[in-house]
């Protein structure tokens, strides 16, 4: 094919494309369809250009990926509301009072005083400091920055599954639009809606696998230095929360052996890289075994059976909110996976014309697995009711390992399609990807307008008394006949919220600014008084003059981890106290969560080694290497 009939095809397409552009777009109504065609058609366009760059195809891919995604979901950030609906609210709280820690009190956020009376902070398994996205929240504030987290976590994914693609040998014309696939199928928008940003863990799932595939193909010289990046991805996923796409990570790992030729590499592969994500997250991972051995949970939210209605599920263009399935229970985000019917006839293709590939038979079997585990709600509830040390969720989550399988097959299947035959590649390809991303961004656009859409509290609450007070305030809205709590204005207004409480909790025991007496930050027996000398998150400092033997109580939730001058507290009313005999005592109250001396010891330990084995040669990883380059 002669470069001036490319470029004139192309030309030739890109008007086209815009002539049916403006038709459609002129013709709807509804402006997040229009939105969604529009990311669609820079994307179309945007591929013409990667076809031109025989050279550069991976990278430009990578940028057009990074593009694209923010204006297929745009309308998380041009909402024409505030403030999130639903989990929002309980999600700006907690990461505001984190924040707080850090930028007010300059202190790590070991404890939480603000949720519910006083929580875990660092051992909270939904702790997400360590993270890239959470430091966009320390810059830019809690309701931008959480936006922000939005597009790098999704984006983190969509590149994970391009170079995933990559590893798999697809060109990067297929490779895109996996990772299209992946980032922009409402199983992740849908979570995020509703205001669930441990979803965010869900970036790092192509980013495992590959990295456990490159270590699986690594020389036995460096396969464990090259388990590293596993481990480091691995831990990154704990730390962005994400404890329950870690446990079906588990069961992906325990299947993998199954399905290669080397069943021993692969089961060293995983423990390897599993070694080195336990040290690497010893630091929380330790804090947080402890804790939840104090507070165990003993809620699971079964999902419905849902085989029957796969094609709702991956097929069905429905909205947050949405009542789809009969003895749904849960909302529509625990189970939407909307794919398209594009994706799948590519999958199906793949699936008839490359079973003969051990890989793409990998493919099915994932996809397979996933779709029937996450339909088996019911069946695994009494399997969970008798493991309460598993981390418990709607099980119907784990069709995300389904989607990301179902993304990469289709990969697969425009490979099979399109590139056996290279004149079709430039042309017909853009094409394809063009009307499947038309299904995705229309639908992706209107999910993201969905979120964030409540104003800020009519009536701000008055400041809280210094240093802290608790509130039971819902401060709620109604919102298309639904009532959202706005807790979060009084989280900026300094008071702890009582509004959602974590099952992984200690019971509420500390006394609100509504009660009639006992309310203030220290409690005495009449007699006593006090002089509080310092104050934040994590410690208390108080001067207590007593004429009798006495307790002082200070008011928050009490847990083990809780000391008065580096002596245990006790637990007086569900608090942390000491009694004092008669006199003027000192006493400083502080938390430090059980287990972190050794999770820091670990953790160091960890991250030394790692530093040895990778200065001791450079890694071998090229994420965007020539298609003819060996794998």
């Amino acid at each position: 094919m002669t470069k001036p009939f490319v470029l004139l095809s192309a030309s030739g397409i890109a008007l086209a494309l815009g002539i049916i552009n403006i038709l459609v777009v002129t013709g709807l109504k509804d402006f997040a369809l229009q939105q969604g065609i529009r990311a669609a058609s820079v994307t179309l366009l945007g591929l013409l250009v990667v076809g031109l760059l025989p050279r550069w195809r991976y990278p430009a891919a990578a940028a057009l990926l990074a593009l694209i995604i923010p204006l297929a979901t745009a309308g998380f950030w041009f909402s024409y509301g505030q403030w999130g609906i639903s989990d929002w609210d309980y999600y700006f709280s907690l990461h505001e009072n984190i924040r707080r820690s850090i930028v007010q009190y300059h202190v790590f956020p070991l404890w939480n005083p603000y949720t519910c009376g006083g929580t875990a902070g660092l051992a909270d398994p939904e702790f997400s400091l360590f993270t890239p996205t959470f430091l966009l929240e320390l810059i830019f504030g809690i309701p931008t920055g959480f936006r922000l987290a939005i597009y790098l976590a999704t984006i983190t994914g969509g590149l994970g599954t391009l170079i995933l693609a990559r590893a798999m040998r697809l060109p990067a014309t297929a490779g895109f639009l996996a990772a299209c696939i992946f980032s922009l199928s409402s199983v992740n928008l849908l979570e995020i809606v509703e205001g669930h940003p441990n979803i965010f863990a869900a970036g790092w799932l192509p980013w495992i696998f590959w990295s456990w595939l490159k270590a699986y193909q690594a020389p036995a010289k460096t396969f464990l230095r090259q388990s590293i990046l596993c481990g480091l991805f691995l831990a990154l996923t704990f730390f962005q929360g994400g404890i329950y796409l870690l446990m079906y990570t588990s069961l992906s790992f325990i299947i993998l052996p199954f399905l290669v030729k080397r069943p021993r590499r692969a089961i060293l592969t995983t423990l390897y890289a599993g070694l080195w994500a336990v040290g690497l997250a010893a630091i929380k991972l330790i804090p947080v075994m402890l804790w939840l051995r104090e507070f165990q949970d003993s809620v699971y939210a079964s999902s419905t059976y849902t085989l029957p209605n796969l094609h709702h599920i991956l097929l069905g263009r429905y909205l947050h909110g949405a009542e789809v399935l009969l003895n749904q229970g849960s909302g529509w985000h625990e189970y939407g996976a909307y794919i398209g019917y594009g994706t799948v006839v590519l999958a199906l293709l793949a699936a008839l014309t490359g079973w003969k590939s051990r890989l793409v038979r990998g493919l099915i079997v994932a996809t397979v697995l996933a779709l029937v585990i996450s339909s088996i709600g019911p069946f695994l509830k009494p399997v969970f009711d008798h493991a309460s040390f598993l981390p418990r969720s709607n099980i119907s989550r784990i069709i995300i390992l389904g989607v990301l399988a179902l993304a990469l097959l289709a990969g697969h299947g425009l490979h099979f399609l399109i590139f056996r035959r290279p004149q079709r590649n430039l042309l017909l390809a853009p094409v394809i990807i063009g009307l499947i991303a038309v299904e995705l961004m229309t639908l992706s656009y209107q999910l993201s307008t969905q979120a964030f859409v409540l104003p800020p509290a009519a009536i701000s609450p008055d400041p809280a008394p210094s240093p802290i007070a608790f509130t039971a305030h819902r401060y709620e809205v109604r919102h298309n006949g639904s009532d959202y709590t706005r807790a979060y204005a009084a989280t900026l207004a300094g008071y702890g919220t009582l509004s959602y409480c974590s099952v992984l909790s200690p019971p509420i025991a500390v006394r609100t600014i509504h009660d009639e007496e006992d309310k203030e930050i220290v409690s005495l027996q009449k007699a006593a008084t006090y002089t509080l000398d310092h104050w934040s998150p994590n410690e208390v400092h108080v001067r207590v003059t007593t004429p009798v033997a006495s307790d002082v109580i200070i008011n928050t939730n009490y847990a083990r981890g809780w000391q008065v001058n580096n002596q245990p507290a006790q637990e007086i009313v569900g608090r942390p106290a000491t009694r004092v005999a008669p006199g003027t005592h000192r006493l400083i109250f502080h938390y430090s969560p059980p287990g972190l001396l050794l999770g820091i010891l670990l953790s160091s330990l960890t991250i030394i080694a790692a530093a040895y084995f990778l200065g001791r040669s450079r890694l071998p990883y090229r994420f965007f290497a020539s298609a003819h380059d060996k794998v």
